[in-house]
């Protein structure tokens, strides 16, 4: 079973796969391409003391550069608003605790990892996690070369011989 289709970018900066060009302008063609905004509008439906917040992600996710767009917009609104009813509960659960009261306790500890479960899928959606990170294909021209130490004493090496 083949892999998930990459992009065409993807599959030209990774070079293992030549195409004709009628090939490329033909993918190029079936491939979606939205354009990278600015900032991010903030929903409507989202509350004041949010923006600030949805604000700060949108500008780190738009400098991370991977492929974030309008249309996602309101999912970074979805994980604003549960992550912060995720902190919510967690200081709830922590009341309850101390007052010792186990069916308080457990109660919210239940909506707790309902509000994480929220905020989780839409770090995943938005590439906010390690793991939702490895699944991107970068193409090898945009990695930074690394330096190996042991080339770099060889090269050294060999411009004095």
């Amino acid at each position: 079973m083949p892999g998930p289709r990459q992009k065409l970018i993807v599959l030209e900066g990774n070079g293992r796969k030549h195409l004709s060009k009628s090939e490329k302008a033909q993918r190029a063609a079936q491939e979606i391409n939205l354009p990278k905004p600015k900032t991010m509008r903030v929903p409507k439906w989202l509350p004041d003391y949010l923006k600030p917040d949805f604000r700060a992600l949108a500008k780190e996710l738009l400098a991370a550069d991977m492929g974030i767009a309008q249309l996602d917009r309101d999912t970074l609104g979805r994980y604003v608003v549960a992550q912060r009813q995720f902190t919510a509960a967690c200081k709830l659960v922590q009341d309850a605790l101390d007052r010792e009261d186990a069916d308080l306790a457990n109660k919210w500890t239940k909506a707790q990892k309902s509000y994480f479960e929220q905020a989780r899928a839409c770090a995943n959606d938005l590439g906010m996690t390690i793991t939702s990170r490895c699944r991107l294909v970068l193409p090898e021209g945009a990695r930074p070369k690394e330096v190996n130490p042991f080339e770099r004493m060889m090269e050294e090496r060999m411009r004095r011989a």
